[in-house]
């Protein structure tokens, strides 16, 4: 109490005790306003970025909210590493301006501060990814001046002279009609650059194919590609198309015809549900896109729902899952979460007739075509012992590769049953040597692999097949390589008897598919598809046996504790 009285008595008397009394107050108010202030401190929010695909050396705006007025401790990471001191030209509250540096993989970005790691946005490497870029008013349209021959036939390497055609090939591409295209073109709207065409009246070269050999500004080399005919070429770039230029390709293998034309809207879908993790945590789905090919000529993405993270990268949809705050210290997603897109694509049927003997035996084995096309890989086996020693007793002789694969597409229809229902999963291909029977999946690739132990480049070609009715099932063929002919359709699962309606009634399909397809095959992948990661360290998952071989359908980052996916098989919703 003598305390309390004495310190009451101070207080009363002197002014500058009263003063020290007003200032600890204060001083009390404004460290716990410091305290709650800082404690409430929102985590960075990222808005928008500038360009998500760029080089090193590359201006990148980051906007935003809570970065901070000053950057103190906070960084930009992309793609787990985190940007040095000399990437950050500026940096405030809603907006950060960084310098690309050298070696930055592809990735997830992120800005993190004291207050925690923003929400993710996607960056690639434009040396890795090709993108259009915003024409540029100062370049002009791309211009063909010569070409090295006036005529050559499927395979035949043209040199392209001309200008504007960009250092680099980025998204540029080279197109070649598809069938004669004369008499529906005026010179005067040739001159005049004026022309629309049906697409579906030119293909462009394939880099699936390795069509492309070289690309400068004024010079390309390139393959005459699969599917093109006698008509015109053009130059495609950024800034735009070149003049029409005629060309003759010469089909000294035999001819190929492109008829009926079949229009699908398919849609493709997946679920995901019971997501758990923490508060920084993403579940990634990558969803396939159906192909461009001379038999799928367009392909046009109508809806997605919703809007993909990045629209197309390694041939899929990137989608983005982030967590919502469910409680005090536990993070989830929304119960059930769908994707879906909706595609417009055009079919053709494809019809062969190949003259035998002028197929061309190939003596340049360096092309990529065969470096790729005729070794093993992550799902086609080649040259393993039980295919080297049956191979001899199936094709002979023969060095003629149309004749080869003629002679394994006859073996197999003769010794392999097939099975309707897909068998499980990890069963080997290979399994059918000894067991004689095998489905749809198990027929393409035995097939492809003795092509590929024989020297034929063979493409595992996966898809959906749709019946008359509508219902599509997942299902795989084949296309193999002839040198002066181009790609070959073969489907030995529908030619040994796979129980399917066609829209028009097949003889004898054993005969029709080898050399010829029908336009109810949807593509979505030729080949194997490496897809690379967007999430660093992540968890993948791989789906085998469906609609697309690719190497990632599901990424996770390493904090989800659990969730759910279900794959539909893609619909069609529409045929015109």
């Amino acid at each position: 109490m003598k305390f309390k009285h004495d310190f009451s008595y101070l207080f009363r008397k002197y002014y500058f005790i009263r003063l020290l009394c007003i200032l600890a107050v204060m001083l009390i108010i404004i460290g716990f306003s410091s305290i709650v202030s800082y404690s409430i401190k929102e985590k960075p929010v990222i808005l928008s970025v500038s360009q998500q695909v760029g080089s090193p050396g590359d201006i990148i705006s980051i906007r935003g909210k809570f970065f901070n007025q000053n950057k103190d401790s906070s960084y930009v990471e992309i793609a787990g590493n985190r940007l040095t001191e000399s990437s950050y030209i500026s940096w405030n509250d809603d907006e950060i301006v960084i310098s690309i540096p050298a070696n930055t993989k592809d990735g997830l970005m992120y800005v993190v501060s004291k207050s925690g790691k923003s929400n993710p946005d996607f960056f690639a490497n434009k040396s890795d990814i090709p993108v259009s870029i915003s024409q540029n008013s100062i370049y002009t349209n791309p211009i063909i001046t010569a070409v090295s021959f006036e005529s050559l036939e499927i395979g035949g390497l043209l040199g392209i002279s001309g200008k504007n055609f960009g250092n680099n090939k980025n998204s540029s591409t080279v197109w070649f009609s598809t069938k004669k295209t004369s008499q529906q073109i005026t010179e005067n709207e040739l001159k005049s650059n004026n022309y629309n065409d049906d697409s579906t009246e030119y293909i462009h070269a394939s880099n699936a194919n390795f069509d492309y050999e070289y690309w400068s500004d004024n010079l390309i080399r390139v393959y005459v590609p699969d599917g093109a005919s006698s008509g015109y070429l053009y130059a495609k770039t950024e800034n735009g198309k070149s003049t029409k230029h005629a060309f003759n390709v010469t089909q000294t293998g035999g001819t190929k015809k492109y008829g009926t034309k079949t229009i699908f809207l398919v849609q493709t879908s997946a679920d995901v549900s019971n997501i758990k993790g923490t508060k920084d945590s993403i579940v990634s789905l990558r969803l396939p896109i159906p192909q461009t090919t001379a038999e799928q000529p367009t392909v046009t993405m109508t809806e997605s729902i919703p809007k993909p993270l990045i629209d197309n990268y390694n041939e899929t949809s990137v989608f983005h899952i982030t967590m919502n705050k469910i409680g005090k210290d536990s993070y989830a997603a929304d119960e059930k979460y769908r994707i879906t897109q909706n595609h417009v694509i055009t079919v053709k049927s494809v019809e062969t007739n190949i003259d035998v003997n002028r197929i061309k035996i190939p003596t340049d084995r360096s092309k990529m075509i065969y470096k790729v096309y005729t070794r093993k890989d992550e799902l086609i086996p080649a040259d393993v012992p039980a295919l080297v020693k049956l191979l001899p007793s199936i094709i002979y002789k023969s060095i003629n590769p149309y004749r080869q694969a003629k002679l394994i597409y006859e073996y197999m229809m003769n010794n392999y049953e097939i099975q309707n229902k897909l068998r499980k999963t990890n069963t080997d291909p290979l399994d059918m040597l000894t067991s004689k029977k095998g489905d749809a999946y198990d027929f393409a690739v035995l097939y492809a692999a003795l092509l590929r132990t024989a020297g034929v480049p063979a493409k595992l070609m996966s898809g959906i097949l749709v019946d008359e009715n509508k219902n599509t099932r997942p299902h795989w063929w084949v296309n193999f390589y002839l040198e002066n002919f181009g790609w070959v359709p073969a489907d030995p699962a529908l030619g040994a008897g796979l129980d399917f309606t066609p829209f028009q009634t097949i003889e004898n399909p054993r005969e029709y598919y080898f050399g010829n397809l029908d336009s109810q095959h949807v593509t979505f992948s030729q080949n194997y598809n490496k897809v690379k990661s967007t999430i660093t360290n992540g968890k993948t998952v791989y789906i085998p046996k469906t609609y697309a071989t690719q190497s990632i359908w599901e990424e996770s980052s390493n904090d989800i504790s659990s969730y759910s996916s279900f794959w539909n098989v893609p619909t069609v919703l529409g045929i015109y």
